[in-house]
Order: C-alpha cells, then structure tokens, then sequence
C-alpha cells in the first residue's frame, strides 16, 4: 500500500492507495504525485526502512507485500516541484564508492564464505543461499542435518550441502586443509541444478536419548515410584497373567500416565496352602511387565504379563521339594517402578517411515545380549494411536573386548507417522560389565525420492573415528567459480551460454539479468565491457570479483555498486539506464564550466580546500583475502597492505590513523595493492572540491568526467567567450589583464562542446590571445547563440583548473554539480605498472 501523512505527527488525515503490482514502485508514486514533491522537504520510508528517492534503486515491480509510506516535514505546506533526477536525470554516487560491506549484519544472515577467521558450515535457516561470483574457497550451508549410521563398527555421517544458486566449476574439495579424496572412507557427489538425486535421507534425533544404560533385570533394582492399596475389588493370577481390579474411585494416576511396558515388582497378601492343609497369610512379591491400564465398569484395570514369583515372607517349615500353593488376596497390592529394563518412551520429533536406534558396548561383548524394541504411532498430543503395537526382538553375540557400535534399523508396517520406541533388556547380565550396553541415539528416518534440484548442491558422506560418538565442527570446504553469462562486446550480442567467471562485467550482467530477471537495455553494456576489455589488456586480476552475497536484504543497487568497485569502476543512473567509468587517468577534458554557464557567476562555486597533507589519514589499510587460487601459499585466510605517508613519500608500514577499507571481493594482492596506491595517492594529491550549478553545458558530461572549470574569484584565471577570430588571434568578451612577465596557456571549446588540450599562449593584449587552434568558432545570432569558451591561466599555476565530475543533480532548471580536483600523479602507480590506458 502506499500512505501520504500530509503533516509528520498524523494529525490530519492520511490517505491510503493500493499499488498497482503491474507497475514499478516508481510509477506507483507518479500516479498519485503527477506533479511530484519536494525531496528536500518530504520523508520517504519504504518497508519501514527510510529511503533516498533519488538514489534508491524504484523500477522493480510493487509487490502486495510492499509499503511506502510519504510524509511532509513540518516546514512543507503543499506538495510542490517534481521528483527530480528520478524523472529527468542523472542520479550520480560518489566517485570512488566504498560501499558497506553486504552481509555484515551478523552471522544469522552471513554465512563463512565471507567470513575471514573461524569458518565453518553452519545452517543458516530461513536466510537466502549463497549467490557467490567469481571464485572464492566456499564453506557451503548445511541444508539439512546430518545422517549418521554404524556400518562395520564405524560411523558414516552424511552431509548436504548447499553451495549456492546457479552453476559452478568445483575444484579441490577439502575437509579444513585435507583434499577429501585424501581423506579414508570419504566420498562425495556434486549435484547441479536439474539432476535427479535417487532420495534424500532426513534424521531427526531424539532429545530424551542421552546415552542411557539398557540394564539387565539381575541388576535393575531401583525403584522409581512405590505406591500401596487397599481392598481392591478383584485380583487373579493366572498363566503368568496377573490383572488387578482397584475398588470404584480407585485408580493409580502415575502408572496410567506412563508408556508402557515398564518393568515393576508388585507385592499381594495371599494365602499360603501348606502341604499339611493348613493355610498362612503372607506376603508375596511377584516381578512382571506392567502391559496396560484402563477403565471398566467403573473399575480401574491393571494388566500385567510375564509375571514371575520371587519371595514369599515367612515361608518355612516346607520340605525342599514339597509343592505348596498360593491363593490371592484382594486386601492388599503394593506397585514399585522398577527402573531399567525398559527404558522410558523416545519419541523422535518428526514423522518418518525408519526408527534407527544407535548401541553402544563400550567395553566390548562377551556373550550375548538379547532386546527387545517395542514401538507404536502416536497422534499430535502424544496419544497412542490403537493398533500401531510392535515388538521386535533383537540379539547380539560376540567375543571381544574391543568396542562395539551398532544401528538397529526398524520399518515399521504403520508407514510415515510419528512414533515412540522403548528398548528393553530381556537377559541377565554380567557384573563385570562386559556385556553393557548403552543407547546413543534414537532418531526417525524420512525419504525424500527423486529430488530435483534446484541449486548447486553436494553430497558428502565421511568416516568418523572409531572413537566419535558425536557431530564435530565441521571444515567442509570447496573451491567454486561461478559460470555466468557474459557480453560480446564486437557483435553487440549477450551471449546466454554458461561459462566460469572471475570478471567484475560478467557479475554485473548475469546479477542484473540471470538473477534480478531486469531488461538488459537498461545496462550500457558498451561501456561497461569496454572497461572490462581494457582492465583485461592491463591486468586481469584488477578487474576480478570474487564474493558471495549471502543476505537477501542487500538491494540489486547495492549489489552492482559492490561488484564494481572492487574493479575501481562507478556505476550511476542516467534515467533508466545504468552506466559505468572507472576510476583512471583521463586524457582530456570534456566540458569547460565558467562565468557564462554557470548559475552564480557573480558569486562563484563553494570551494573547500584541505589545509595540509594528509588531513584525516596518515596512511591506508586494505583489508583482502590472500586466495590460495591465485598465489602459491595462500591460505585463503584475510591479509593486509599497509602504506602511510612519511616526508610526503610513501612507504610500506603501519600507519597511526589509516584509512581503512574492507575490499569486498577482493581476493588478490595486485588487485589489492592497485587499490591501496590510488587511495594514498588520493589522501596527498586530492585537495580542492567544489560545489557549482551550471546550465545546460552539464547535460552531456557524466560522473567521472574530466572538466575545466574557473574559479570566479581566482584573478589568476581568466575565462569568458570567443567573439571574434582572425587567423590565429582571437578577440575575446572582456579585458585581458595577463601579465607579460609570465607565460600562460588556454583551452577552448570546438562546436561540440569539447575543450581543447592546454595550448600555449603565443602573445596577449588587452582584448586578444593567439594560439595554434583551429578548431573555435563564434556566434552569428542565428543558429549559433554563443561562441567558443575559454580558459586562461598561468603555465605553472598552484590552484587546479582541471576537476573530476563527482555527482551531479537537476535542480529549478540547472544542474548542481560536485567536482574533485584533478591531479595526474593519482595515477603514478598505474602508469609504473603499465596499467595505464592511453
């Protein structure tokens, strides 16, 4: 939706339209603002996040998720001007952007693939996957968690990893610093988008299961809960089934709770039958299986199996051998809990079709070991779900004392449901414990048949220890070049086939095009790989990108602006197209700006100027990553150039107040080491910046441009019209004050607006110059308003003539424009290393 607050504190009424998601969010905004706003005076917030519209990247489609919320500030009284720059002109960023580094918001939302120090894989759940470019050494996300198993005494754990969106060349697989193919028993399979993965396993553990001891009943004697009756209505025992009936309004809320079986010892009085006749009120204990509890006929029913006889107090005078008999009683039941044997209910947190329980015998096996699994489907609250009852028996022999794990694997006829399992041990033990056995895991099992994928995905199983009983971090680690498609700059033609990619230009576009879906005749893809090609003849490593964007929240504008600076290139908006320069030595100016094409001629540009050498930085830091791909050694681990300025030299070594800059995609020591000489070359040589409006003369000159331009208030420049050419001498609209101790030089403009290169001044009087040019021209009043600009100054002048174009912005009917000085020795280091374009 999109709401106008006419006033910031909601005291009038607000309005509220729908978009339209057909339109651009830009369009949206035009329809209800024909006549735009002021941005100086109004508030823009788009999905609660304040924006800039004139920077802000609004040609995507409205989406209903969508909310732009417009509020006049309290000096705002109507809705006035237009949106300017959106809708006329050029939107321009700072020269040499260094943006915000994407992704760094916190490890949630930045996986360790840009992480420099303690990188592991992680699962970073609900965030976006990786979208990497170029080629980095990937730490790919988990994507689900892992599958272990015992397979002949040792763990296998299977892995899925996610490497990212898109296709890749994959080299050189590692666990931490270990090829995997070096590494025993571990294999991998790489999946790319559309095959076919036969089935996916999902484990989902159990977190009752923490490593409990499956105690034989010789030695399971504690009791857990004790409970006493009295007067129960019926009590039979029969074929070792032993079924007690509690009196109405009895009932044993603690057993009735219970996942059954649970082992117990119950003790009854009875009638002891001497062979003599006579008969004897005792107590017997009894050891059985509590089965189940129920209600019936109003009576609470405790049924229990496998019920064996172990004391009767007070028995004597029996001959060994002579029978006797017992005759219950339903004066008296006591229950005990009896803990081990059975253990409690494991329930896995997910439904599955396989129950995998994971024993260990820590000291080995001498003997035999016989279980049993008991398992059945329980409903969403926890329920038995009635005829879901199983029992498997389990036994084991061996004769070692060397550990032992096993998986037991269940499939049980119930299908995909959610189950509860119980183990028990049915056999006697030894004291020496030569014979325990622990439960490690208990966990469900799911399948997933025929998966296509969808990203670059790879499937690792490994070999653990004999001695792992648990996940350790993992080091899972993988060389990836992401293939892109790229731009044929001869043909003119985007050439749609895939292919590995490290260049800046080919991240652009298959970012913009294969990723965003966005026209590709919004980019100048002239331009752009025009840079791309002349960065190739240079040195192609400066015009390497090699990065992973793992945070959806980072805009496509953002994006393209972090891929471009790693290569020194700025990308800006001229209405709906995005153009690129880069940031180099320039041969020649491209516009003049003086007293007759700017607005306030009669008051000068705002002309600031740092006062000493360096201002705010003594040195610089860039921060890369030293990529094992690219030097021998590497360790694909974070790296630094330090210089500072010392005697207005520059040297190597740690700066007191450095600039520091994070070089994002950066992964190289001459990209790296280009970076860090430009910017120590630009804290010394970069020293006046001016603020100007200029007419139409600004239309045609783009961010980056080289341009002349004359200080109002310098007399020692002098600037203003050719009108009238005779030969070589050309008469100008003003008084020339030059004088004829000193040497000066000119530029002049041709028909096209173009300066000319600095040209000698052969003689000066008070109303003429001559100089070698042919090219000037002056009005006629016709179809020619103005005649060629000029511009003066002294052959060896301290004050700068020639500015860089920094930004630019339309505004009442001129442009405001931001400009640099220009100083060739910035580009020192390029020209030292023949990265200089001539």
């Amino acid at each position: 939706m999109l709401i106008y607050h006419k006033d910031p504190n909601g005291l009038t009424e607000k309005k509220i339209y729908q978009l339209d998601t057909s339109l651009s969010l830009l369009q949206n905004i035009r329809n209800k603002f024909p006549n735009g706003f002021d941005n100086n005076t109004t508030d823009v917030y788009l999905n609660n996040e304040k924006i800039n519209p004139l920077e802000y990247d609004l040609s995507r489609n409205a989406t209903i998720f969508d909310k732009i919320v417009i509020i006049n500030r309290q000096q705002a009284s109507v809705v006035v001007s237009i949106i300017v720059a959106i809708v006329a002109a050029v939107v321009a960023y700072a020269l040499a952007p260094t943006p915000k580094t994407p992704n760094a918001s916190g490890e949630q939302k930045d996986s360790t693939n840009n992480k420099l120090t303690e990188q592991t894989n992680i699962a970073r759940l609900y965030q976006a996957k990786p979208d990497i470019y170029g080629c980095i050494r990937s730490y790919p996300d988990i994507v689900n968690p892992a599958v272990s198993e015992y397979i002949g005494n040792v763990k296998y754990i299977d892995h899925l990893f996610c490497i990212g969106v898109g296709y890749y060349d994959l080299n050189n697989l590692k666990y931490d610093q270990t090829l995997l193919n070096r590494i025993s028993g571990t294999t991998y399979e790489i999946y790319q988008p559309g095959d076919i993965i036969p089935y996916i396993r999902y484990q989902f553990r159990s977190a009752e299961v923490n490593g409990q001891e499956l105690k034989p009943p010789n030695l399971a004697n504690e009791v857990l809960h004790l409970e006493e009756h009295f007067n129960l209505s019926s009590c039979t025992i029969k074929d070792g089934i032993a079924t007690f009936a509690l009196k109405a309004g009895d009932t044993s809320k603690y057993f009735n709770d219970l996942n059954k079986p649970l082992r117990i010892n119950f003790t009854i009085n009875a009638g002891v039958r001497y062979p003599s006749g006579d008969i004897y009120i005792r107590n017997v204990l009894y050891t059985a299986v509590l089965e189940s509890t129920y209600i019936e006929d109003n009576l609470f029913i405790i049924k229990c199996r496998g019920t064996v006889k172990v004391r009767v107090d007070g028995l004597k005078n029996i001959v060994k051998g002579h029978k006797y008999e017992i005759i219950p009683m339903a004066s008296y039941l006591k229950l005990e809990h009896i803990g081990g044997v059975y253990t409690d209910a494991f329930i896995p947190p997910e439904e599955g079709v396989e129950i995998w329980a994971d024993l260990v015998f820590q000291r080995g096996l001498q003997g035999y070991v016989n279980l049993d699994f008991i398992w059945w489907a329980i409903d969403d609250f926890g329920n038995e779900i009635a005829g879901t009852r199983e029992t498997m028996p389990w036994n084991c022999s061996m004769s070692t004392y060397e550990p032992q794990n096993i998986t037991v694997k269940i499939k049980p006829r119930n299908g995909k449901s959610k189950y509860a399992l119980m183990i028990a041990r049915v056999t006697n033990g030894k004291g020496d414990l030569s014979d325990q056995v622990k439960v490690e895991n208990v966990s469900i099992i799911d399948y997933e048949y025929n998966y296509k994928v969808k990203d670059t995905l790879i499937y690792v199983r490994t070999r653990a220890t004999s001695q792992a009983t648990a996940l350790k971090e993992l080091k899972f680690n993988v060389e990836a070049t992401r293939k892109t498609i790229t731009y044929n700059y001869d043909t003119k033609e985007i050439d749609y086939n895939i292919r590995p990619s490290r260049s800046f230009a080919d991240a652009v576009l298959h970012q913009f095009v294969s990723v965003f879906g966005r026209d590709p005749r919004q980019l100048d893809l002239d331009s752009l790989y025009q840079i791309d090609r002349r960065i190739k003849n240079l040195n192609e490593r400066l015009g390497y990108f090699d990065f992973s964007f793992d945070d959806i929240d980072v805009s496509l504008g953002q994006r393209i602006e972090t891929i471009c600076n790693a290569a020194r290139v700025y990308v800006y908006r001229d209405g709906q197209k995005w153009r690129f320069a880069r940031n180099e030595e320039k041969t020649r100016p491209v516009a003049l700006f003086n007293a007759l094409n700017t607005v306030n001629s009669s008051e000068g540009g705002v002309v600031q100027k740092k006062s000493n050498l360096p201002s705010t930085h003594d040195g610089v830091q860039v921060e890369y990553v030293d990529s094992s791909k690219d030097r021998a050694g590497g360790t694909d681990k974070k790296s630094y150039i330090n210089l500072r300025i010392s005697n207005n030299q520059i040297v190597k070594g740690f700066a007191r107040t450095p600039n520091k800059i994070e070089l994002a995609g950066c992964r190289n020591y001459e990209q790296a080491m280009d970076r860090a000489q430009l910017e120590i070359r630009r804290l010394i040589y970069e020293r006046t910046f001016v603020e100007d409006e200029v007419l139409n003369d600004a239309n045609f000159v783009e961010k980056g441009d080289l341009v002349l331009w004359s200080d109002t208030y310098d007399e020692s420049i002098v600037s203003g019209e050719i009108v009238r050419i005779q030969g070589n001498k050309f008469y100008v609209d003003q008084e020339l004050s030059l004088d004829s101790n000193k040497s000066y030089r000119v530029a002049i403009t041709d028909k096209c607006g173009y300066p000319s290169n600095w040209i000698n001044i052969k003689s000066h009087d008070e109303h003429s110059f001559t100089a070698d040019y042919s090219s000037a021209y002056v009005a006629n009043n016709n179809n020619i308003q103005m005649g060629s600009l000029f511009i003066i100054a002294e052959t060896i002048n301290e004050e700068p003539t020639e500015f860089i174009l920094t930004k630019k912005q339309f505004n009442n009917g001129a442009y405001k424009v931001s400009l640099t000085n220009y100083d060739s020795r910035i580009y020192e280091y390029d020209r030292k290393n023949g990265y200089f374009a001539s």
